[in-house]
């Protein structure tokens, strides 16, 4: 067509046309829309811990399992918490307000990983794994953006491991071949090979600062550099290792030893993989998980004790431990206690109310306020 007086002369549109223009501009608006979320409404109820008297709260309903996602990931902050449950009929990921105890349904998966939640750094959103799918949500328009997609011939294992500045993501894979550990760049979306077992690799935990991770095969626990691919063997004191946690500063590895004599009670011990010196902090009552703090100063212990099945904080300086409540799980190691960044308050879960819950507990009168956001 040609222009009159300088004004171009568009071609003219049918009702039709613009109709299904129209249709197909509305249909790109509800794709890029975030998913539908709901917000339920706290179900938290205040109670007396029987043992104890301290006042606990009960943030989820045990009619509906609930779960806080396993190590080497960050799912609970200084005003919220990030979590898993089935309330909605299927596994979905929720963000609790730890004062009004509402939560925010913030996914619509098809196959998700409760294991695998995360806050990014500066709670600005979070991670999850949907069945093969690492998917990156902010929490400023809930908008999700695929990070990878594990190939079709293998199946990623439960959990995930993320760096503390959030660059990278390890987890495992299992193939026809065996398993493997990956090693995720989160800005690029691609990932390599750490280390290849016909055993199952377990337990993968970034250390912070620091381009390695510990993992566990076996019987055996292994720390590989990210760069050169060396692998050193952790030379931890002999027995049992239910458990391991790298100090928030990455200089140490802290874990749970229950000697090869029955006798000997269960201790936390201190390994630096840099001299393979490995120190005995305390002893404990039959930890079977644990969880430091920001700084390390004090423990919270889940106790493995029929008679006593109690959460304990162990302070580290004077070797003592203080009761906090009691968890009475079927299975202990559930409890899985964990501290908020700046120590004041402390979660865990059990089922003794029915399906795994998630309690929470002020701790501020026994553990001084650290750092942490």
């Amino acid at each position: 067509m040609g222009t009159r007086e300088g004004r171009v002369s568009l071609p003219r549109c049918s009702r039709r046309y613009f109709l299904a223009a129209l249709a197909s501009a509305r249909a790109g608006l509800r794709a890029s829309e975030p998913p539908h979320r709901k917000l339920l409404p706290s179900v938290a109820t205040k109670y007396l811990d029987p043992a104890t008297e301290f006042v606990i709260f009960r943030l989820t309903d045990p009619q509906h399992s609930a779960l806080l996602p396993s190590g080497g990931t960050r799912a609970l902050g200084n005003r919220a918490l990030l979590y898993a449950s089935d309330t909605l009929g299927k596994w979905e990921a929720f963000r609790m307000d730890l004062r009004s105890h509402e939560s925010l349904q913030l996914t619509d998966a098809e196959a998700l990983d409760p294991h695998s939640l995360s806050f990014q750094p500066g709670e600005k959103g979070f991670w999850h794994f949907d069945g093969g799918r690492l998917l990156e949500t902010a929490f400023s328009n809930y908008k999700s953006r695929e990070v990878y997609r594990v190939p079709e011939d293998f199946e990623k294992q439960p959990g995930a491991a993320y760096a503390d500045d959030g660059r990278t993501v390890v987890f495992v894979e299992h193939g026809a071949q065996g398993y493997r550990l990956q090693l995720l760049d989160m800005a690029r979306g691609v990932a390599k090979t750490l280390a290849e077992e016909s055993e199952e690799i377990r337990e993968p935990l970034i250390r912070p600062k620091s381009a390695a991770a510990i993992y566990r095969v076996g019987a055996g626990i292994s720390i590989i550099d990210f760069n050169s691919g060396e692998k050193q063997n952790a030379a931890l004191a002999d027995g049992e290792i239910p458990q391991y946690q790298w100090a928030t500063d990455g200089r140490s590895l802290l874990y749970l030893n229950r000697p090869p004599d029955p006798k000997k009670l269960a201790a936390i011990r201190e390994y630096v993989p840099e001299t393979q010196t490995d120190a005995w902090i305390a002893n404990t009552t039959q930890f079977v998980r644990f969880f430091a703090n920001t700084n390390a100063s004090v423990f919270a212990g889940a106790s493995g004790s029929k008679a006593s099945p109690y959460v304990l904080l162990l302070a580290r300086a004077v070797k003592r431990e203080f009761t906090l409540a009691e968890h009475k799980a079927s299975d202990p190691r559930m409890v899985a206690p964990m501290f908020t960044p700046n120590s004041q308050g402390l979660a865990f879960q059990s089922d003794r109310h029915g399906k795994p819950a998630i309690y929470w507990m002020a701790v501020e009168k026994f553990v001084a306020e650290t750092e942490g956001s």
